[in-house]
Order: structure tokens, then sequence, then C-alpha cells
């Protein structure tokens, strides 16, 4: 159904709330699913054999791993809960939380312990800025140190990727909407062929940063000409060039490829950039100081071109974030083959 763009960066209204209530509803959201092992079958003598085992010591301590609901962020969260398991922890899987305002407040509350999060997320949703940080180097270190001294929440590593949103259009597209390669030309479509102007987001995106990105680009794209669907769709949606022209999408999916999806120029710069950290509370990283060394062994393999491998496993090949997290860990020595 179309979707009412909104010009605000709050979270949507259910979510716009703070403190107890927020972390209220991130507990309702907490599922009792216990993690000492996946929808992958996995032993504890299989995590064994490899670097982890040997060079990172978290014997007797448990920790419950979050993610957000799409595809990279269920990896990235199977990566860890295998990771920490390998080192000898005990662990809980709450992977999988629908969006950002659900999984940072169980981090803040305590049913997370830990979960993987973007530098530009955290700037502008969990900081309050309007404007990024030019480049990624840059963000990470402005977010991390702000987010920690304000609210203790601590960033380890960062990963070797960064992850941002974009707009996409059908690299074979015809017509006008070809011609559009830089988003500044979303205004002359606008004003010339309007009904061509149809746009694919998932809520989040929509809630987020639909009303800015217009701000931004000087353009309205009427309300009845944005479609409101799951992530996954935007990518089919577009291709097809059916309800949208236009889609939501994440810089580092392989679906980019695979479907000829053409990433339009942002030469405005409005998508913050978006390095990826592992987040958890300054508590917890005092009583496991070992968790910066994981982290940084994580997040220098976990390399664009491999998250976008493990996104064509799971999005393409129909691997499950389980197998392709336990893929990356063996691939990478972390664990035993």
């Amino acid at each position: 159904m179309p979707h009412q763009a909104r010009r605000s960066v709050r979270p949507p209204a259910p979510l716009r709330r703070t403190g107890a209530a927020l972390a209220a509803l991130a507990a309702l959201t907490l599922s009792s699913c216990s993690a000492e092992s996946g929808s992958t079958s996995v032993s504890a003598a299989d995590l064994r054999g490899g670097s982890l085992s040997r060079d990172v010591d978290l014997s007797g301590a448990r920790f419950t791993v979050g993610s957000k609901e799409f595809t990279e962020q269920k990896i990235l969260g199977k990566i860890t809960l295998y990771a920490l398991r390998a080192a000898g922890a005990r662990t809980a899987d709450q992977t999988g939380l629908n969006g950002s305002a659900i999984v940072r407040a169980a981090l803040e509350s305590g049913d997370v312990d830990l979960y993987w999060e973007y530098a530009g997320t955290g700037w502008t949703q969990y900081l309050g800025h309007d404007k990024p940080v030019a480049g990624e180097r840059a963000q990470y270190r402005a977010t991390s140190t702000q987010d920690a001294k304000r609210n203790g929440i601590r960033w380890l590593g960062p990963a070797a990727f960064g992850d941002q949103y974009a707009i996409a259009r059908a690299a074979d597209a015809e017509g006008p909407v070809g011609e559009v390669d830089r988003l500044s030309q979303l205004k002359d479509l606008a004003d010339g062929h309007r009904d061509k102007l149809t746009l694919c987001g998932a809520s989040e995106f929509l809630d987020r940063e639909l009303g800015p990105f217009q701000k931004t680009y000087g353009i309205e794209i009427p309300s009845a000409q944005v479609y409101q669907n799951a992530f996954a769709l935007n990518f089919v949606n577009v291709a097809k060039g059916s309800p949208c022209q236009f889609a939501e999408v994440f810089t580092t999916d392989s679906r980019l490829e695979s479907l000829d999806l053409k990433v339009i120029e942002d030469d405005r710069h409005h998508f913050t950039s978006e390095p990826a950290a592992l987040t958890v509370r300054e508590k917890t990283l005092k009583d496991h100081p070992e968790l910066e060394k994981l982290a940084r062994a994580l997040g220098a393999k976990l390399t664009e071109k491999a998250v976008i491998k493990l996104l064509g496993m799971v999005d393409q090949d129909g691997k499950t974030p389980d197998e392709a997290a336990l893929y990356f860990l063996r691939e990478n020595g972390f664990i035993g083959r």
C-alpha cells in the first residue's frame, strides 16, 4: 500500500519514546529462544580448532547477541554468536529484531549484550546529528567517541567494510528514467515526467530517510507513488519497473549485480557513510576485555567483497544466515573445518 512520506528522521510513532518505555518495548520483542545451536546443528567441538579458540579466551562468559532483521545484520549476528562460542562463551540468540530503535534499546537495557551497528546510523539516530561527518573513518571516530562519552556504548573493530543507503534503478531502464544517473536529476524528472517518479522502500527507510532525502534534493514524491514493502522486494520491484522505477538499496547487496541494477550517484552526499562496528556496553567490555580482540579479528576479515559474497549465499543461493556465518568463520581459519 502507498506510504505517506514523512519529513522527520525520528523513528516512526510507535517507537518514538525513550528510556524505560523503549526498553520495555524492546523486551517485549525479545523471544526466549536459546542460542547454543542455530538453525544449523553445530556442536561445540565443531567450533574448536581455529584461531579464536587459541587466541581469545571467554570461558565462563555468557552473552546475548542481537541484530536487526535484514540479511546482512542476521549474518553479522550469527558470525558473532558462533565466534563467541568458539572462544568458550555461552550464547543466547536474539538476532533478527525489528529495526534500529528496538535493537539499540535492547542493548542499552541489557536485554542484548552486543550487536553490529553502523556509524552513520549511530551519528544521526542515537546521537541526534542532522549532518554526517565527511569520510568513513572520521565518521566512525566521531560516532564512537561521542557514543562512549554520552551513553557508555563502545564501538569495537571496526569492520573493513562500510554500508549505506542508496537509490537504484534498473540499469536498462528506458526513456527519462534511464537518463537519471545522479540523484539531482530526479528534480528534472519530477518537473517533466512526474508519473515516473515512483519509489519502493522498506518501512525504516521511509520513516527515517525519505523526508530528509527529498529536502536535500528539492523534490516531493507524491505519497501515492511511494510504495512500502519488505526490503527484499525493493530489488525485484525496481528490476521489473513495477510498481516503482526507483528503490532503496544497500550498497553492499549482491542483488545489485545479479539483477542488473544501477546505483544512482548521490551527488549532494546526502546518505551518511556507514562503517560497521560491534557495539557493546562499557561495563560488558570492562568485564570481558577479550571482546575487543575478537571484534578486531572479525572486523579485519569483514571486507566489502566478503560481505557481498555472504549476502549472495543467502539472498541468491538459498543458504541460511547460520550457514553463511559458519562458512565465513571456516574460510578465515577462525574455527576448524
